[in-house]
């Protein structure tokens, strides 16, 4: 499973040169829409009507935005006529295949894949406090979740 999500993120940075979140959402023609969804839900995809839509919680810091848009992008193109809600109060450690698929999809888009060569010798929860990156993201990308 991981090595198909990896080859997937390899190939969409490939095709339409960008490692940004929001360009990947453009490039697929994602409609992304930025709204209040509630302290409980921190984003959701949805595909109707042969459209794909992404709605990301405003009260998200820029940098949770970054991530859960991510995740969603992973449901768009691995899921792609599945609705899916991320709930807020969820963490990466979760049971439904779609879900870990989708959180796998955003630690490969967001996260390089030679980081820990710049930080030989540390654990990953400190290169994920020196990177501002969350620990769990970290570790599922290098399979330690």
């Amino acid at each position: 499973m991981h090595s198909r999500i990896k080859t997937i993120v390899r190939a969409l940075v490939t095709k339409y040169k960008t490692n940004n979140v929001y360009e990947l959402a453009k490039c697929l023609g994602v409609v992304l829409v930025v709204t209040n969804l509630g302290s409980s839900c921190a984003g959701s995809y949805m595909h109707l009507h042969r459209s794909k839509t992404i709605f990301l919680n405003s009260i998200l810091n820029e940098y949770e935005r970054i991530v859960v848009l991510a995740h969603e992008i992973g449901h768009a193109v691995l899921h792609e006529k599945t609705n899916c809600y991320f709930m807020k109060s969820r963490t990466l450690f979760l049971t439904s295949k779609i879900e870990r698929e989708a959180n796998l999809f955003a630690s490969e888009f967001l996260i390089q894949d030679d980081i820990l060569n710049k930080y030989e010798g540390y654990t990953l929860d400190e290169i994920a406090q020196a990177e501002n990156i969350l620990p769990d993201l970290l570790k599922l990308k290098f399979d330690m979740i």
